[in-house]
């Protein structure tokens, strides 16, 4: 009698694993489709739908960024103002804008400083960027009196501007720059050459000296 139970339970056991483990299989198969053609969907259609918003957070947080660095805290023993020019809109003038910096000792570091915010345009909205648009600073040197100011191939297109256009994309630099020296002179570099051609209404392969008559202040 002993012996032939033990058969009968040996062979419950086996049918008790074989339905765990079939439920266990049906619990991941189960899992499976739903993880498949509900959960996936979803997760996936969740970046789309908050493209718009994810693209606006970007953009605040571009705009947060430049205002920050135009607004960056400046100790005032560390201040130091400059006098940058810019087109003033509805006129043919150049009108300056103060702009607070960090004081720089190096009067390249100065001037390289000028050039730079030049570039980089007005904060003023009643002041436009006159420099030809793509233009970036390559190096700037200074010698026997003269700002070497050398420029990217953009500034090339400074011979396609009209007149008025040109003399205060030109006198921008030139009269910010000479804000460090009025004496001074200021040379322009294309890409590391010199200027081949004086094309334009301003011969810019010559060095030029500050131009009051087109500042608006000084006028």
């Amino acid at each position: 009698m002993a012996n032939a139970r033990k058969p009968s339970r040996h062979n419950q056991e086996k049918l008790l694993f074989v339905l765990m483990g079939l439920i266990v299989v049906g619990l991941i198969v189960s899992g499976y489709f739903l993880f498949v053609r509900k959960l996936l969907p979803e997760i996936a259609a969740i970046p789309e739908a908050n493209k718009q918003a994810a693209l606006a957070g970007h953009a605040r947080q571009v705009e947060a960024n430049a205002t920050s660095s135009v607004e960056e805290f400046i100790p005032q023993e560390e201040a130091h103002s400059l006098k940058i020019y810019f087109g003033q809109k509805g006129s043919d003038l150049l009108a300056p804008e103060q702009r607070i910096v960090r004081k720089r000792t190096m009067l390249i570091a100065q001037a390289r400083q000028i050039v730079e915010t030049v570039l980089e345009g007005p904060v003023n909205t009643s002041l436009y960027r006159v420099i030809p648009q793509g233009t970036t600073l390559r190096g700037l040197f200074f010698d026997s009196g003269v700002f070497i100011v050398d420029l990217s191939k953009e500034f090339a297109n400074v011979n396609n501007l009209g007149s008025s256009e040109q003399v205060l994309s030109i006198y921008s630099l030139v009269n910010s720059l000479t804000e460090l020296d009025p004496r001074a002179k200021v040379r322009f570099l294309i890409n590391g050459s010199e200027p081949t051609s004086d094309a334009g209404h301003i011969d810019i392969t010559q060095a030029l000296t500050r131009l009051k008559e087109i500042n608006a202040s000084e006028s």
